[in-house]
């Protein structure tokens, strides 16, 4: 039996958090996308989560990453692909006219809009759907990996950024490396995730932050562990404060919580809980977390959101 490893730090000391089977998942996404997604899974019956003691980083065991006909099916919501978050204010910051921007698994582009016109920008997009959109409004938009990029265009770029990427990819090893290849010495990394030190990790029934959209779960101490493996220097790890799109979801998880507590109920399992009775008090943790979204206004009472930005720089 093959033994298994962190994907980031090959380690081997693990702890199981939980486990949860394809056919609960494939129910799960049944609900959400309105079809079944059972051969996303192949033959494979269950999915670890794990937890690396070395990097402290999350992961799904056996890796199954989703194929282009799955994201294709998420496209259908408008949320899927945002033109505005703040995760681009903020690393516009880092952009300048003269600097020379590669953005993975950009989208239609729109990050483009946030840095100055002159800036020479290039995005990498496998959804053929998200590239003609960017391709509509003149953005240059390549159908390529990150590995290949890196053979063709190596220390190219002055910034490389993935928003919401990383977290989707199996062979992270692979990615980190070619992203650092296309890189300028003194050049900056810039990975945006969701934060597992958020309310995200702590949301029942959370389906996207699981196989196989999302395979891994990064917390800042995995995200520090990128710049110890691969000798850089971490700039800053940035966490956003709640956005409006997240409030009810992060105000019904703490009323959900509250509930659990105020009840001396075990919450159960944290992936996937089809039991009748959590049920109905996730409906009344909806409910009560509606009403709490609305205090939720003042900048000051905003706890963090969910995601994380982390800046490395090229030694």
């Amino acid at each position: 039996m093959m033994e298994i490893t962190c994907p980031l730090s090959k380690s081997t000391k693990l702890n199981l958090i939980e486990e949860v089977t394809t056919k609960d998942l494939n129910k799960q996404y049944q609900k959400m996308l309105g079809s079944d997604i059972s051969k996303e899974f192949g033959q494979t019956e269950k999915i670890g989560l794990y937890h690396c003691l070395d990097s402290d980083l999350r992961f799904f065991y056996p890796t199954i990453t989703a194929s282009e006909s799955f994201y294709e099916k998420l496209q259908k919501f408008d949320w899927y692909y945002l033109d505005e978050k703040e995760e681009y204010n903020y690393a516009s910051q880092y952009i300048k006219s003269s600097h020379s921007v590669l953005e993975i698994g950009c989208g239609k582009g729109a990050f483009r809009e946030k840095m100055p016109v002159k800036t020479m920008y290039v995005g990498l997009e496998f959804s053929q759907k998200a590239t003609e959109l960017g391709q509509q409004k003149k953005i240059t938009i390549l159908n390529q990996s990150i590995q290949q990029h890196s053979v063709d265009f190596p220390e190219t770029h002055d910034i490389v950024c993935a928003f919401q990427v990383l977290e989707h990819i199996g062979d992270l090893d692979s990615f980190i490396q070619a992203s650092l290849k296309c890189l300028k010495p003194g050049g900056l990394l810039i990975y945006s995730v969701p934060s597992a030190d958020s309310f995200v990790s702590l949301a029942k029934n959370n389906i996207l932050n699981m196989p196989p959209h999302h395979v891994t779960w990064w917390s800042d101490q995995s995200l520090e562990y990128i710049g110890k493996k691969y000798n850089l220097k971490v700039i800053e790890l940035h966490h956003e404060k709640l956005s409006d799109i997240h409030k009810t979801w992060y105000a019904s998880t703490l009323a959900s919580i509250s509930l659990y507590e105020l009840l001396k109920i075990s919450r159960g399992n944290l992936l996937i809980d089809q039991r009748f009775f959590p049920k109905i008090l996730n409906k009344l943790a909806n409910l009560i977390g509606r009403i709490l979204a609305l205090g939720l206004k003042d900048y000051r009472v905003l706890p963090c959101g969910h995601s994380v930005t982390s800046v490395y720089q090229k030694l």
